[in-house]
């Protein structure tokens, strides 16, 4: 204890002659996705060939060229975090109302978070989030992005490393078929940004508890843009079917009716009195039974020959099962403009968001009737300045069962930065949810760690 009160003491005296030893730089190496689908979470993050839904727009806007139908999705709240996250900041809070004093204070939370080191803290939140897809073209309104990272570092003694971006995107995408198999697209897009890339010192936590708070907030406006591309090559499929030949001409077959041969008459041997009458029945009669001609038939049957089978014939179906993305992400890769929309106090603007590069592939193994089997893996933000070959891995795969526009149930599951993944989606009507767990990279370049997140969605869609 005499040794930590010496150093804070050491501590409380620096900030005399330097104020910014307790803002020093964040050592976060997370790689930080501007938009995340809670959908796409449950598939491992691979989603870039698989974007069917709204979402393209913000994953690949090429696939907007694919679209059949337009949508109009409200999100009301998306939420995720992990349990280590609230209670970090509680006890931060609980420890500083408890002492009395910054030197007491900056004891106590340093105790804090010495309990924390090495567990994974973070969230994410999406609220009241608009986008509108139509074929080929799309519109998103997205006012809170909120992604929270932190870790604790005993660099300079207990310090709690934050890295946190609060984002709100302005974006329009456009798309179109280059040929039959290929399509492209882009995305302008806005962004203005807070965010905190620095490590607070038990010292600072100790004047300004509130790990939130907006005056740690640096605050600017990106202008940046994203091009996708989706090839998906054509396959012929034979499909068998059997066939009946169809029956032209009926072949009729005409045989002369039989006609009984007139009976001999009897010999007569007595001879009756004569009827002129009856005389004049029988000559009418005996008339009418010899036929007019021997080659006249008295009737005509007709007899339909049976249809032949024909044997099974075989024809071409053209399939696209196969998927395969290209999508280079802010290209412009341009500086944030310094603004004061937050924090009326800011000095400097968040650091750029560097130019990645996704490759998707993804794979509809089977489609029975409205069931649908998809697979897909990717490699995510390739070229960025932390990424490593762990981080940049990601699969997965989903089961559809959409009967309707109106009702739909699908079921996922992946590996995101070689963590598990799972989700689900259901659609009644317009109301649509959707939960996620999945895993995320939050160690450094040397050790692994693992940020659990569990995480919901409710939002409308039309």
């Amino acid at each position: 204890m005499k040794n930590k009160t010496i150093y804070l003491a050491t501590l409380c005296l620096t900030q005399i002659f330097n104020q910014n030893i307790f803002a020093a730089e964040s050592l976060n190496t997370t790689v930080h996705n501007q938009y995340q689908s809670l959908r796409a979470m449950g598939m491992g993050n691979a989603f870039t060939t698989v974007a069917d839904d709204y979402t393209a727009l913000m994953y690949n806007p090429a696939v907007l060229a694919k679209k059949k139908r337009g949508e109009i999705q409200f999100t009301l709240a998306g939420v995720g975090i992990s349990s280590n996250t609230t209670k970090i900041m509680k006890d931060i809070s609980d420890a500083d109302a408890g002492a009395v004093g910054d030197t007491a204070k900056a004891t106590a939370i340093s105790n804090v978070l010495d309990q924390y080191y090495g567990k994974p803290l973070g969230a994410r939140v999406e609220a009241l989030e608009i986008f509108w897809v139509r074929p080929h073209w799309g519109f998103a309104l997205i006012p809170l992005d909120a992604t929270i990272n932190m870790s604790v570092n005993r660099q300079l003694g207990p310090a709690l490393d934050l890295n946190i971006k609060l984002d709100s995107t302005l974006a329009y995408g456009y798309a179109k078929e280059i040929t039959p198999t290929i399509s492209g697209g882009i995305l302008g897009k806005v962004i203005h940004r807070g965010s905190v890339e620095q490590a607070v010192s038990a010292l600072e936590l100790a004047t300004n508890s509130n790990v939130l708070s907006k005056d740690r907030l640096k605050d600017g406006i990106n202008v940046d843009a994203e091009i996708g591309f989706l090839w998906q090559p054509e396959f012929k499929k034979s499909v068998s079917a059997a066939a009946t030949k169809p029956v032209d001409e009926m072949k009729i077959e005409t045989k002369p009716a039989v006609t009984p041969a007139p009976e001999k008459p009897a010999d007569v041997t007595t001879e009756a009195p004569r009827d002129p009458q009856s005389e004049s029945d029988s000559a009418i009669t005996a008339e009418a039974a010899v036929p007019a001609s021997a080659d006249t038939t008295v009737a005509e049957k007709k007899e339909e020959k049976p249809v032949e089978p024909v044997a099974e014939t075989t024809k071409s179906e053209v399939v696209t099962p196969l998927s395969v993305s290209f999508v280079t992400r802010n290209i412009i890769s341009s500086e944030f403009s310094k603004s004061t929309l937050l924090n009326k106090d800011a000095t400097v603007a968040p650091s750029k968001n560097p130019r990645v590069i996704d490759i998707g592939v993804g794979y509809d193994l089977t489609t029975w009737g409205d069931l649908k089997l998809i697979l897909t893996a990717e490699a995510k933000n390739l070229l960025h300045p932390n990424t490593t070959v762990r981080k940049s891995t990601h699969a997965g795969f989903e089961v559809d069962y959409s009967p309707g526009t109106w009702f739909k149930t699908q079921f996922r599951a992946g590996v995101n930065q070689m963590y598990f993944t799972a989700g689900a989606t259901l659609l009644l009507g317009i109301v649509e949810i959707d939960a996620v767990t999945y895993g995320e990279e939050v160690g450094t370049t040397t050790t692994n760690v693992e940020n659990r997140v569990n995480a919901v969605k409710l939002g409308f869609n039309f």
